[in-house]
């Protein structure tokens, strides 16, 4: 469990590496990458617009995890492991659900 903060660091940074592509409206229509909902397949047009917001999402989650981790592994003798998990687990979801909701709600905006 000392390793937690380092994993929770890692996946943080593996969101943020996966939402560039979208960010930057690279990533055409497929089934595998990117926010694949029945509406998005509709047009390019919605495809790219949704995809780069939830792309933002989930930088902005990446973000939140990497500065959740990092503090947490700074402060690791202080809170104790269990304690830092909790956090880092809690702020992982948290962000996630907010980043979900946001992007349905811009995509039922387009």
């Amino acid at each position: 469990m000392k390793n937690t903060p380092f994993l929770w660091l890692l996946v943080g940074l593996l969101f943020i590496g996966i939402s560039i592509p979208l960010v930057l409206e690279k990533v055409p229509r497929n089934r595998w990458y990117g926010f694949r909902v029945p509406k998005t397949f509709s047009s390019e047009r919605i495809w790219y617009a949704a995809n780069r917001v939830a792309g933002y999402d989930l930088l902005w989650s990446g973000i939140v995890i990497v500065i959740t981790a990092l503090i947490t592994g700074l402060l690791l003798n202080q809170l104790g492991s269990t304690t830092a998990h909790t956090i880092n687990l809690a702020l992982f979801i948290g962000s996630l659900i907010v980043a979900i909701v946001h992007s349905f709600w811009n995509l039922n905006q387009l």
